[in-house]
């Protein structure tokens, strides 16, 4: 997402309890100390997920390069979705809280249906906060976080089986198994920076990791979505270690996931869906992806170039723009003088520009892109109480949509299946 670890990539103008698995081993080893941190994130510490009611059992062994790996159950299809995926992206989600059913701790949030059929949870919540009479209704994509350059192999794949656990109690009703229906495994791992992926980026180390997740999934249950991490348009940098440019990245990555055993060869065998950032930054959703308004893919239609990456490679299956955003006029709002101000100068737009740009990149993307499954607004509502009382605080609430014109254009906007 749009943070401040971001600053230093735009040219100028966000412990859970894990269990062992018998068997698990880990293929890496950590690639050096972690980078200092490039920047605070915006936003408050995601909270931890509840302990299960009962321990999940074990049922399958992670083999590790060299050995013989029968494949996991068959993927669900997803070429393409059968109805393409309007969504929100919301962050706290234990902060914007609705009364409860009786029963569930008073900040329980209650996201109301809309026109838009998907929301993404990108700070996991408890784990009851997701199921039974919480379940949302939406179909939810989960960004589980423990994927990054501190956690091993072994520790990606306990996560995700545990996550992939709760998320099917026994308490579900059988009409509805699963408490979400997608997960995405980390976020921006290009970038080294805090709640990207927290250390020295490296496209064969995300790619293992990602494998083991996509394997720990499916082995819980094949109808999951699993959603590799949305890559950060970005330059990069010359220390690749600190940030890599997102289609030498990618390639890197399908690489590494063609020599990794889970896939059996196929570099796009451990995931059901390539997740992209594609923010219009300082232009409209229409820019040329190859001019010199969109550099190194840091325009709305910098996505064409990821899906033709994916193409090289032979793989057909869909690409998820997870993240995508106009930021509102900040200046006019009273924050010229933001810390952020500097970074972002050039984004801000009119409130009326920031709907415009939204609706336009939806209906482009509609009618231009069959290969996009999924659109997620970044952001809904970015505003905890922190923002309410300070919005200069930092940038993310700049991006919200929820209260503003654009919120209500893409609520109206024709939405096709």
């Amino acid at each position: 997402m749009i943070n401040k670890a971001l600053r230093r990539l735009i040219p100028q103008r966000a412990a859970r309890p894990n269990q062992a698995h018998p068997g698990w081993a880990s293929r890496l080893t950590l690639a050096g100390v972690v980078l200092a941190l490039l920047a605070s994130l915006a936003m408050i510490d995601p909270p931890k997920p509840l302990d299960p009611p009962e321990p999940v059992a074990h049922t399958y062994t992670l083999y590790l390069p060299g050995v013989q790996l029968a494949p996991p159950p068959a993927a669900v299809t997803l070429s393409p979705l059968t109805n393409f995926a309007y969504g929100w992206s919301v962050f706290q989600y234990q902060s914007y809280r609705l009364p409860p059913p009786s029963g569930i701790k008073p900040e329980f949030p209650l996201y109301a249906p809309t026109s838009f059929n998907w929301i993404k949870v990108t700070a996991s919540p408890n784990s009851a906060e997701l199921c039974g009479p919480n379940r949302l209704p939406y179909h939810v994509l989960l960004r589980l976080n423990k994927t990054d350059a501190n956690a091993t192999v072994q520790n990606v794949a306990d996560d995700t089986w545990q996550w992939a656990h709760w998320m099917e109690p026994a308490s579900q009703p059988a009409d509805q198994p699963r408490c979400v229906d997608a997960f995405e495994i980390g976020n921006e791992p290009n970038l080294s920076g805090p709640g990207q992926y927290n250390g020295p980026v490296s496209p064969a180390r995300y790619a293992d990791q990602l494998c083991a997740a996509y394997d720990a999934i499916k082995r819980t249950d094949p109808k999951y979505i699993v959603v590799s991490a949305g890559l950060a348009p970005t330059g990069g940098f010359a220390d690749h270690s600190l940030g890599m440019e997102s289609l030498a990245y990618l390639r890197a990555m399908l690489d590494e996931i063609r020599a990794n055993p889970v896939s059996h060869g196929d570099p796009g065998g451990c995931f059901d869906v390539l997740a992209y950032h594609n923010y219009g930054f300082r232009t409209g959703f229409a820019t040329d992806p190859h001019g010199p308004a969109c550099p190194a893919e840091m325009c709305f239609r910098g996505a064409e170039d990821t899906w033709a990456v994916l193409q090289d490679y032979g793989i057909r299956k869909q690409i998820w723009s997870t993240e995508t955003g106009w930021m509102r006029d900040y200046a006019a709002g009273g924050c010229a003088s933001a810390p952020f101000a500097g970074t972002f100068g050039g984004f801000a737009l009119s409130d009326k520009a920031q709907a415009d740009n939204l609706v336009g990149a939806f209906q482009y993307a509609r009618a231009n892109w069959p290969w996009l499954g999924a659109m997620f607004v970044f952001n809904l509502d970015f505003n905890p109480p922190r923002r309410a009382s300070d919005p200069c605080y930092d940038e993310q609430g700049w991006f919200a949509v929820q209260g503003h014109p654009a919120e209500a254009a893409l609520e109206a906007m024709p939405k096709t299946p």
